[in-house]
């Protein structure tokens, strides 16, 4: 499988994906037009990578300054994809990054961790970057 990178825009967030490593990364503002077609390649990628991954354990981390309630709907197909995968015995981490003060990412990052299996960590920062 090759190596995933979708560069950020006004409206959609770079998305990152090393095969090798197992390293997922999703970061900036997500407000497409079209949050289905946007994130269709990376829900289908997922879907093959949780069949053979490659790495002894799988890392995501949402590096999100904002995001709309469809992309939300994604997030959490994205955290069921990788559930089965975590099922399977295989680790996955998922790390929810928000900015100190910034308290509706900070919730929304705890209602995801509220309804997944996966190791959850919510990580204060200064400043997504």
């Amino acid at each position: 499988m090759e190596n995933i990178f979708v560069k950020e825009t006004d409206t959609t967030p770079e998305i990152s994906f090393n095969y090798q490593k197992g390293v997922l990364e999703i970061k900036g503002v997500s407000i497409p037009e079209d949050t289905e077609d946007f994130y269709r390649d990376l829900l289908d990628y997922l879907e093959n990578y949780i069949k053979k991954p490659k790495s002894k354990q799988t890392t995501v981390s949402f590096k999100l300054i904002y995001i709309n309630t469809s992309t939300s709907a994604i997030l959490a197909r994205i955290i069921k994809v990788l559930e089965r995968l975590h099922s399977q015995r295989h680790p996955v981490a998922a790390k929810w990054y928000y900015e100190e003060g910034d308290d509706d990412m900070r919730e929304i990052g705890n209602d995801f961790k509220a309804f997944t299996a996966l190791p959850f960590t919510l990580v204060s920062c200064e400043e997504i970057i």
